[in-house]
């Protein structure tokens, strides 16, 4: 039976929407009414004019309703595409099987034929689909490869009377790798094999193992999405497909003839020395930064020696990166806090170190030497008043100390009493302090060094050993290092921590610490 039926187009607008329709594809799907099932040509493209259907032969069918159009747009990278369906509602005369002819579908002055579709009716209004499941096939670039070489895995269905490119969802692991997704955009649409079977292609993933042996890809398993103006239902009984299992050899990279860090690829180094004057006591910040394609995540921080006189932080990394075929493409930039604890002239020494470049051999990298000359540190602030010194009465330090805890328990249950009255009116509380976390950390590391050199004539930087030393108790001495170096951590590293959590108590440490009355060695005068 042939029926030609014509419905008015939609249009859109030329300059946004792709200007060309692919070809129409047809298909079953599940009816809404019982007993019933949907014939299904889908166009891709923006439709201009008139749009017209002319049905294909129909065996064992008969048409209760239709065609109904419907249209919508999807986005496809900052492309919009519109994709028309043409539905009819047919229902089989017997059980057994039914197909639809190819399906003659015009757009406007243009015309294209569908696929025929074929299948069996079963009860219940279903379609069972004739012949061979589609297959989901995994493809790897290459089956022998090293580590940190980049593998690609692409997945393709060899059935596209029943897929269409963007009709799947594919999810896929990769164990003892790291892995991302190809950008759609990069990846063909459709392929076809040397024997001239043509595959859709659902998805690719550039892989890169991070240790030799066996790399073992496990099935994936590809799931019918839902057609325009279809509700996610049963409509083949084929809603998911699954793939085989896949692997590849990774083998160990060569020796390394120099310092190796993990560089797999075409990469380029630098490095540079950032800020103006460089006082002691102040930072500098040593910036190492790598650029190309290779397995960039996997990179550890470059090696940065140091003289002595100088000290280093954890580093802060930033980047960016996008997959490709020939591997990840972008830069990583590592951000290291450098400080001297003395004046005078440095030099960082020239790194050298190695990284393997795929199917040559291993590159040697050369990062100059930089020379750089230490200021004198500045006046800092002043530090916190020092006590009178005169005898301290033997008891007079526990009574201090019992003042001082019971003054920070009343401050704390006071900041709690607040906080909770604050919290069951619904009004956040005030913070302590509205000045930056870093500025106060940097504040506070200068009153203890500022304490140190007033009280004993020595800088925190020399240690808790020369500080004992000077005549500082070992108790005040090991605190005043360690507040130093929380400051620093928190100030130089804080993604390790929010720094504004910890200002707080290493605000009461360091009142405690300047506060306490400098204890003298008593003498006995002759």
């Amino acid at each position: 039976m042939r029926r030609v039926l014509t419905l008015a187009g939609v249009l859109f607008a030329a300059g946004a929407l792709a200007a060309e329709p692919a070809q129409p594809q047809a298909r079953f799907v599940a009816g809404t009414i019982p007993g019933t099932l949907r014939y299904q040509v889908v166009i891709e493209g923006a439709g201009h004019g008139e749009i017209s259907g002319v049905l294909g032969q129909l065996t064992n069918l008969e048409v209760l309703a239709g065609p109904v159009l419907t249209q919508q747009i999807s986005w496809r990278g900052n492309q919009a595409v519109a994709i028309t369906a043409l539905t009819w509602v047919v229902r089989a005369r017997t059980l057994g099987p039914i197909a639809v002819g190819p399906t003659t579908v015009k757009l406007g002055d243009s015309e294209a034929v569908t696929n025929s579709v074929r299948a069996a009716a079963v009860a219940g209004g279903h379609a069972a689909a004739e012949g061979a499941r589609p297959e989901l096939r995994v493809e790897l670039s290459r089956s022998h490869l090293l580590v940190g070489e980049p593998l690609l895995v692409r997945f393709s269905v060899e059935s596209p009377d029943e897929a269409m490119a963007d009709g799947w969802e594919v999810q896929a692991s990769f164990p003892e790798s790291w892995s991302e997704r190809l950008p759609a955009e990069i990846e063909p649409r459709r392929v076809t094999t040397p024997e001239g079977v043509e595959r859709v292609l659902l998805g690719g993933w550039l892989v890169i193992p991070v240790r030799a042996g066996q790399l073992e890809i496990p099935p994936a398993v590809a799931r019918v999405v839902a057609a325009p103006g279809e509700a996610e239902g049963t409509a083949l009984p084929v809603r998911t497909v699954m793939s085989g299992a896949a692997s590849a050899e990774v083998g160990a990279l060569p020796p390394a003839p120099a310092p190796y860090f993990g560089g797999v690829g075409r990469l380029t180094f630098s490095r540079r020395l950032l800020g103006g004057r460089w006082r002691a006591g102040e930072l500098a910040t040593l910036e190492v930064k790598v650029d190309g394609v290779g397995n960039l995540p996997l990179l550890d921080p470059p090696p940065a020696r140091l003289p002595e006189g100088l000290r280093s932080f954890p580093a802060e990394e930033t980047h960016q990166w996008r997959p490709s075929p020939a591997g990840l493409v972008g830069w990583r930039l590592w951000r290291i806090p450098i400080e001297a604890t003395r004046a005078g002239r440095y030099e960082l020494p020239e790194v050298r170190f190695c990284t393997f470049r795929p199917e040559t051999s291993y590159d040697m990298h050369t990062l100059p030497a930089i020379r750089v000359a230490v200021a004198p540190p500045s006046a800092g602030p002043p530090a916190a008043a020092a006590p009178a010194e005169k005898p301290v009465p033997s008891d007079a330090f526990p009574r201090l100390a019992l003042l001082a805890a019971a003054f920070a328990l009343g401050i704390a249950c006071a900041a709690a009493a607040l906080t909770w009255r604050a919290r069951r009116r619904g009004v956040p509380p005030l913070p302590e302090s509205a000045s930056d976390p870093v500025q106060e950390l940097r504040r506070l590391q200068l009153v203890v060094e500022g304490w140190a050199r007033s009280r004993f004539g020595v800088t925190v930087t020399e240690g808790a050993d020369r500080l004992s030393e000077a005549g500082c108790t070992r108790a005040e001495a090991a605190e005043a290092v360690a507040l130093v170096q929380a400051c620093e951590r928190l100030r130089f590293a804080p993604s390790l921590a929010d720094p504004a959590d910890a200002v707080a108590n290493l605000r009461l440490r360091v009142e405690r610490l300047v506060a306490t009355p400098p204890h003298r060695t008593d003498t006995l005068d002759t």
